[in-house]
């Protein structure tokens, strides 16, 4: 007979690695694991397996999975006041994410001694990843500032922490697994406040080894690995300090990389905006005025408790924050044009598959979307074709195989459209 656990997800290459199966499994039967492809995915030991189903019930994956939700709109979510600001503290504001809005709240929890600590991501200079941990002092917040695009089980670390009052940053497919816990077992102590992050999807771990590679730090010791670093002004490059030196690398080397880590499951996921969190927070694209290079956070209070939480941080003098239309955050993110139509088109690429959706269908009726066309659909359904086939992946060599074919794919593109936009303008100054 099938067990009835989490399995079924990663075969499925649906797993997003929040970690609260293996934070919930009665029997310790599940663990994080890497696979071939770099993907932290959950294992499950079928000798230990109990059959109880647990897992499956709290996993953001499961298609049968019904948390309440206040709105009918899951793109947008709850949205009592909008705002655009940054921290108060200069320096803080510099060295942390867009306007250090995040930073800055957690460090105000814990100066009013609202909370113990809180649940980040950091850099673990030994297996050169992100890693969830508990932090309860400021500069454990500050060395934990930036932005960890690979994938880390935010909601184990926060299970294993339950006897703590609790801050997490968490992003939306965690927040969803969070909602569902707090559904199915309320007397599990969670999180008293969760500051989302607007989400464009995670990566392979692996993106972060190639990124060192293209650096001179290769073969040194890394201590500290920054996606973004807003030292040469917002959004950021990658910066890459190691034992003898620092290393930058252009923006345009990530975003190049992009197609090559993606993960499978965040191609189709429609929670980008993080809507079951008490405040969502991310970059101010779209915003005018608000994209200098010291950089701004754009904001969402989803709760009453998110909203209390900002105000008291404006007149205490943490954050400084102006109201700002929750549309215009929305026009900005792209989410009723670029981010529906993907959302829609996938939703089909997995059913023309027979593939297994991870979100009820219901939930999605009766939205106003753009569909997309011919072109748009079919490089979705390669994106995601590619991103299922190097999840599942088992040899190491076949993994070398399909991610160099597809950097010398995006390579011929790159020279490509250079070459048309050369012509274009050659044709357009004679």
């Amino acid at each position: 007979m099938q067990k009835n656990n989490i399995s079924t997800i990663t075969r499925n290459a649906l797993c997003t690695a929040c970690g609260a199966c293996a934070g919930i499994c009665p029997s310790d039967a599940i663990k994080m694991i890497t696979n071939t492809a770099g993907y932290l995915v959950a294992s499950v030991n079928g000798d230990l397996c109990n059959n109880c189903g647990k897992c499956l019930e709290i996993c953001p994956s499961n298609p049968e999975n019904l948390p309440s939700i206040e709105t009918g709109d899951p793109f947008h979510g709850v949205c009592i006041a909008g705002y655009v600001g940054y921290a108060r503290d200069n320096t803080l504001r510099q060295i942390s994410q867009s306007g250090g809005i995040v930073t800055a709240l957690l460090c105000y929890l814990l100066d009013q001694n609202k909370i113990d600590g809180a649940i980040v991501n950091n850099f673990s200079q030994e297996e050169r990843r992100p890693q969830a941990v508990f932090v309860s002092t400021k500069p454990e917040l500050i060395e934990a500032c930036g932005s960890y695009y690979a994938q880390s089980s935010v909601v184990k670390t926060i299970l294993e922490n339950s006897d703590k009052r609790l801050a997490a940053v968490v992003l939306g497919c965690q927040a969803e697994s969070l909602k569902l816990i707090r559904e199915k077992y309320p007397k599990i102590n969670l999180p008293k406040l969760t500051i989302g992050l607007i989400c464009a999807g995670q990566y392979s771990r692996k993106m972060i080894d190639d990124l060192i590679e293209k650096s001179s730090c290769n073969h040194e010791r890394i201590l500290k690995f920054r996606f973004r670093d807003k030292a040469v002004g917002w959004p950021g490059d990658v910066h890459i300090v190691s034992s003898e030196k620092d290393c930058w690398i252009s923006k345009q080397n990530r975003l190049r990389l992009k197609p090559v880590y993606e993960l499978h499951r965040c191609i189709a996921c429609y929670d980008q905006m993080n809507i079951f969190c008490d405040i969502v927070c991310g970059d101010p694209w779209g915003i005018s005025n608000k994209q200098q290079p010291e950089g701004h956070t754009v904001v969402i209070a989803r709760t009453e408790a998110g909203k209390k939480l900002l105000e008291n941080a404006i007149r205490d003098g943490a954050i400084v924050l102006e109201e700002l239309s929750t549309k215009d955050i929305f026009t900005g993110q792209t989410v009723d044009g670029r981010h529906k139509t993907k959302f829609y088109t996938s939703r089909d690429i997995f059913q023309e598959n027979n593939w297994l959706f991870p979100f009820p269908k219901d939930w999605f009726d009766n939205i106003t979307y753009t569909p997309a066309n011919r072109r748009t659909h079919h490089e979705l359904d390669k994106r995601l074709e590619y991103s299922r086939d190097l999840y599942l992946t088992r040899d190491r060599e076949d993994y070398f195989r399909k991610t160099n074919l597809k950097k010398k794919q995006l390579m011929g593109n790159l020279i490509k459209n250079l070459f048309n936009r050369v012509l274009y303008y050659t044709k357009t100054k004679k």
